[in-house]
């Protein structure tokens, strides 16, 4: 028999609640209950009373934000749900990756109908893994304050929705394979995520030293002993050896100069990333 699921839409906008209830009961027949609420206090009193398995939450809010919520939620050990947010196309990078950061899910406005089936079949799987308390906690960490790496955490998306925290600067290196991305940790351990490469590639490249030397090879530059240009070869200081496309060993190239000691000092980040992202 099929589990069945509640559901909570917080948007402010009536027309555009009424909206995303009836795609949600169009598409997702797991969710038998949905509510509404129209503003951050709505939404609270709704949340104290009842129980729901699945929050659809608006990041702009009249009086405050979702963030606002969630963070009253948390201080008060209320979080037993788990997180779908619905944003505009005018949602601030920022805020994005620290939702990605957190392993949520997030949905423009107007829905689109596979990312919403996609996007509520994760959170009833992650619903039995009880992530939700952490994740919530690792995404208000990030967005509690001017500065984005507030926390040096990331979440990661593993199989049947199963989430593994880790330290972003235990990250050696990333590799695409396919859908999915394989990331390697100083521990010697290989984690494979459900989200491809370019999932992360853009957030680390932004917040923290990650590199690209390669479409399937993304790297974290603190592992970076020495790269020789002849055989294409990066070695990190481990002794793993990876090798760049001939594009991005350009790139490297012009970018890092070797040392006698064999160090690699990386002179240029700005014209760096003005060659790869031309």
């Amino acid at each position: 028999m099929q589990e069945v699921y509640s559901a909570l839409v917080v948007e402010d906008v009536k027309d555009t609640s009424t909206y995303i209830r009836q795609r949600i009961e169009k598409l997702c027949p797991s969710i038998k209950s949905i509510q509404q609420a129209f503003s951050i206090d709505e939404a609270y009193d709704k949340i104290i009373v009842e129980h729901f398995d699945i929050i659809f939450l608006d990041i702009q809010l009249p009086k405050g934000t979702g963030f606002d919520l969630l963070r009253k939620l948390s201080e008060e050990g209320k979080i037993d749900f788990e997180i779908i947010f619905i944003t505009g196309e005018s949602a601030k990078e920022f805020t994005l990756r620290a939702i990605k950061y957190s392993a949520l899910d997030f949905l423009y406005k107007p829905l689109d109908d596979n990312d919403l089936i996609m996007a509520v079949n994760k959170a009833c799987d992650k619903l039995k893994t009880q992530y939700f308390n952490r994740q919530i906690k690792l995404l208000l960490d990030r967005v509690g304050g001017d500065n984005l790496n507030k926390t040096n955490k990331i979440a990661l998306h593993l199989h049947n929705g199963i989430v593994e925290f880790v330290n972003v600067d235990e990250i050696k290196y990333l590799e695409a394979d396919g859908v999915v991305a394989y990331v390697f940790l100083s521990n010697g351990d290989r984690l494979t995520t459900t989200r491809n490469l370019g999932y992360y590639k853009e957030m680390l490249m932004m917040d923290y030293n990650f590199y690209p030397i390669s479409n399937s090879l993304l790297v974290n530059q603190e592992y970076i002993l020495r790269y020789n240009h002849k055989e294409l070869e990066l070695t990190l200081n481990d002794g793993t050896s990876l090798f760049a496309s001939k594009r991005f060993g350009k790139s490297f190239k012009d970018t890092f100069t070797q040392k006698n000691n064999g160090s690699s000092v990386f002179k240029s980040i700005t014209q760096f990333w003005k060659r790869i992202l031309e």
